[in-house]
């Protein structure tokens, strides 16, 4: 439900029975006064739009935990985009190895997917994760090029689910080499190995016409 018409003895009662009934604040909605006369007011009680409904639930969110946030919302092919600044405390919203910034992401999606159910949110931090994703599919290209010239498994750090997918979708694109998990939760390693084709694309190589003409 996204849109409410309630009525009371005046504007304030009438707004206030609107808001209980979506269950929000005044700030996360727009309302408009349908009529009103010395008996009664009706209003219309509607839940803002996508980008000003995350903006006010973000600011509301981190301001009563004691942040100063400045918050930017942008939209991209998948959904918001959405990036909190503040001036000393990034690294306290980020957590380690990303895990507070993933639990808000959690609780700011779950939020906001009452109202929004199919609009899709990327929660960032100075833009952490942007970079965090850049320097994975970078890292994970460079352990792969290794892994095809050596022949030998290499391990990545620890990496979340969500990481881990970023990895795979990287892998994906180079040939012959495949990744794996080894352990469970937290202490679950990924692993980087030659695949089942690598050997044959490099037998393949070895026993072309060039490299047959140079051993003889």
């Amino acid at each position: 439900m996204k849109v409410v018409e309630t009525s009371g003895k005046d504007l304030n009662e009438a707004l206030e029975i609107g808001l209980n009934t979506l269950r929000v604040r005044k700030e996360e909605v727009d309302y408009e006064v349908l009529s009103e006369d010395e008996e009664k007011t009706v209003v219309k009680v509607a839940i803002k739009e996508p980008r000003k409904h995350l903006q006010e639930l973000t600011n509301f969110i981190l301001s009563s935990c004691g942040f100063r946030p400045t918050i930017s919302i942008s939209r991209d092919g998948k959904g918001l985009y959405l990036n909190i600044k503040t001036k000393h405390t990034d690294a306290i919203l980020i957590g380690k190895k990303g895990e507070t910034l993933w639990a808000l992401q959690y609780l700011i999606s779950r939020l906001m997917k009452r109202y929004h159910p199919n609009l899709k949110i990327l929660v960032d931090v100075g833009g952490y994760r942007m970079r965090r994703n850049n320097f994975l599919k970078k890292k994970a290209e460079a352990i792969a090029r290794i892994v095809l010239e050596t022949g030998r498994e290499m391990a990545l750090d620890p990496l979340t689910k969500k990481e881990q997918q970023i990895v795979e979708s990287k892998l994906s694109e180079i040939k012959g080499v495949k990744i794996y998990t080894i352990g469970k939760g937290v202490s679950k390693n990924v692993i980087i190995a030659p695949s089942d084709d690598a050997g044959s694309n490099k037998a393949a190589s070895d026993e072309s016409p060039a490299n047959k003409a140079e051993s003889e």
